[in-house]
């Protein structure tokens, strides 16, 4: 399901969340009564810190209400998640969540204190980060249909890092590729960007899939180069990287995305009201300008094509997971 929000849809989305918006508002007048909590599962100064930010910012303004972020790191992001499910359900605790902790995770880990479908109420798509496939300047290959002839003729000999080690976007993303275009490429995890990135600087990793704003200073300066961007469309920091569908392997998409979750129970009138407050945000220009520097793509919509964007992604995810036997030690 496609949930970013395009242009030519972007007045019949004003109109309608003006109606949801007062709606909503009618039905959740005594809502907030406190500040709220919003829970940020990563450490300070991160790209979902500095997302979490931008969107407690604004529903403080709204609701009348400190907005209060507290990062709870570790784990995975399942530290924030557990503190999120053992809370009242009132609307007064509020994350930001991933497909880590609301696809992914449940997965890879079977030790996990909550249940996303039994403890959580998904609010309202706040962002998609596509991610594209870069690689060494040095490698063969100026295009993805050239890259692809390239691995096949050499089968196990090159290799491709990930940024956060097993289980992360860029490993599961990497699998993806493995198997939609049939090639025998080795994993190499890192723990981190930098030096997964420095060591494709350096050669000694051949692929990487990236968000385009890590890896930008270094294709502009020729030592790394792009081939494709697995998205529907392509990147406004980097128009002229095409989209996987462009380049020849169609329907290949992978991307971070971010979305606001509640304690399941909350009450519809308050979850209505969060998710109104969110999709008028998305819709002011200051605010797209923002997520537009961090690579963030405006998503928005509906509770409804939230929770059903969440069930295919549960789908797409696990089963690939399954097939490749991927584990948060290895695969």
């Amino acid at each position: 399901m496609q949930l970013i929000v395009h242009f030519k849809t972007f007045a019949a989305m004003a109109v309608a969340s003006a109606f949801a918006f007062a709606a909503a508002a009618t039905f959740a007048q005594d809502y907030p009564t406190r500040a709220i909590r919003f829970i940020v599962p990563s450490s300070t100064g991160g790209p979902t810190d500095l997302l979490a930010r931008l969107f407690a910012d604004r529903l403080s303004k709204a609701l009348n209400q400190p907005v209060v972020v507290e990062n709870m790191a570790g784990a995975g992001g399942h530290i924030g998640a557990q503190a999120l499910a053992r809370s009242a359900p009132d609307g007064h605790m509020l994350m930001i969540g991933s497909q880590n902790q609301m696809v992914v995770g449940p997965f890879l880990y079977h030790d996990l204190q909550y249940d996303v479908e039994r403890d959580f109420a998904p609010v309202a798509m706040l962002v998609r980060v596509p991610y594209m496939l870069v690689v060494t300047a040095k490698m063969p290959g100026n295009n993805l249909k050239e890259l692809l002839a390239e691995i096949r003729s050499k089968p196990g000999r090159y290799n491709y890092a990930s940024s956060n080690g097993y289980g992360s976007t860029a490993h599961i993303g990497a699998e993806m590729l493995k198997r939609a275009a049939q090639i025998d490429i080795k994993h190499i995890p890192y723990k981190g960007a930098a030096p997964a990135i420095n060591d494709l600087l350096g050669g000694d990793v051949h692929l990487l899939f990236s968000i385009p704003g890590a890896v930008t200073a270094h294709l502009k300066t020729g030592r790394l180069r792009s081939i494709a961007i697995a998205a529907q469309n392509r990147s406004g920091l980097l128009p002229d990287v095409p989209t996987f569908d462009e380049a020849g392997l169609p329907g290949f998409d992978v991307s971070s995305w971010y979305n606001l979750v509640t304690r399941a129970g909350v009450s519809t009138a308050i979850i209505a009201r969060l998710n109104a407050e969110i999709n008028h945000a998305i819709q002011q220009p200051e605010l797209r300008a923002q997520l537009q520097k961090l690579d963030a793509e405006p998503a928005g919509g509906s509770v409804a094509e939230i929770n059903s964007f969440l069930q295919t992604e549960k789908a797409k995810w696990g089963k690939l997971i399954k097939e490749a036997n991927i584990t948060a030690e290895g695969s």
